[in-house]
């Protein structure tokens, strides 16, 4: 990014932080805030905040290119990690496309796609299988690659070690031999539910019984009838492993276990794409579109650009195959495409 561009960027965000008057942090004197800022290095840590107002002006006073508060609560938040005092975290979860197989072959939006069902997963195994209400629940769009899932309150005492667990739970590694438990869980039923429709092939009529099962376990079944194959541990070993991948969810594992974590805070902007870390509702998570609704309104303007190297934009319901050279661009676009390394711009915006 050259100086011109290092000012409009920065320009820009401010002029969005202007309009912002508030932050979805709960509980914000407990929390240690951090930021990042445009053109130097390293990170503003070990800051508080005793009311919202002193944040949003130290904000606008101090435009940060990323912004992030503690999942946890201190009595000294302000104070070195030794002395801060730790009283409890929120349980934090990150999804995002660094922990998709494939992402990085997908479009953005496909990737986004992807991702979301590893959301949905997530969201039904932390209400179904560990009773969390939706109301203890906050569901954030990262601003660039994910989503993130804050739960409150039941979870806040845990250490470590007890996080760990609830990571093996969501992953499905607790089913695996080394975690064998005598306790009944809610992937026993998964398990059973795979395992019945892997003998639904077996015990139909279908001369092609044997490919189908292959097809679906992605495994051989040799030379073994059915008979055999029922007596072998074929089915219980694929039944675990289907499971696990039609079930569990691809969390970034150490950011649930660390009970220290700085996540993104809702309502500020990412500052590798220019979106907006947003929260959205329960309820809208199937028809939430990331690409459309975290573009800041405060970017619907244009701005002129070059574009250094080619890129493919899907932003606001659009796809721009973008060729090296000048061009008029909305300015969430021409934002995005100099934030990720791509393109200049050519002149101040207004």
């Amino acid at each position: 990014m050259n100086e011109l561009s290092g000012r409009v960027v920065l320009d820009l965000f401010k002029r969005y932080y202007e309009e912002v008057n508030s932050f979805e942090i709960r509980r914000i004197e407990k929390r240690e805030l951090a930021f990042t800022s445009f053109g130097k290095q390293g990170m503003v840590r070990h800051t508080s905040f005793q009311s919202m107002n002193a944040l949003v002006d130290y904000v606008r006073d101090n435009t940060p290119s990323h912004f992030y508060y503690s999942s946890a609560y201190y009595n000294n938040p302000e104070a070195s990690m030794e002395n801060k005092r730790w009283t409890g975290a929120d349980l934090v979860f990150d999804i995002d496309g660094d922990h998709i197989e494939g992402a990085e072959k997908m479009g953005y939006g496909e990737m986004l796609s992807v991702v979301k069902e590893e959301l949905k997963k997530l969201l039904v195994i932390l209400t179904d299988d560990l009773s969390v209400g939706k109301q203890n629940m906050e569901i954030v769009f990262s601003g660039s690659r994910g989503y993130h899932v804050h739960v409150y309150t039941i979870f806040e005492g845990l250490e470590s070690q007890e996080r760990r667990e609830i990571v093996d739970y969501i992953s499905g590694r607790c089913i695996s031999s080394e975690f064998r438990s005598t306790a009944r869980t809610k992937w026993d039923d998964k398990i059973n539910g795979v395992k019945e429709s892997l003998l639904q092939i077996i015990d139909s009529t279908d001369k092609k019984w044997k490919q189908k099962l292959e097809e679906v376990t992605g495994e051989t079944t040799g030379e073994l009838n059915k008979r055999e194959i029922r007596k072998d541990n074929y089915i219980d070993r694929n039944a675990r492993k289907l499971a696990v991948k039609r079930f569990s969810s691809k969390i970034d594992e150490p950011v649930t276990i660390d009970i220290h974590r700085l996540i993104r805070t809702p309502g500020s902007l990412h500052g590798k794409s220019g979106l907006t870390v947003m929260v959205l509702p329960y309820d809208r998570v199937d028809d939430f579109d990331p690409l459309r609704e975290a573009i800041p309104k405060a970017f619907d303007d244009n701005s002129e650009v070059i574009i250094t190297k080619n890129i493919s934009l899907e932003l606001g319901g659009t796809r721009l195959d973008l060729q090296e050279g000048n061009t008029v661009l909305p300015t969430y676009a021409a934002l995005y495409s100099v934030l990720k390394g791509s393109a200049e711009f050519t002149a101040h915006v207004k």
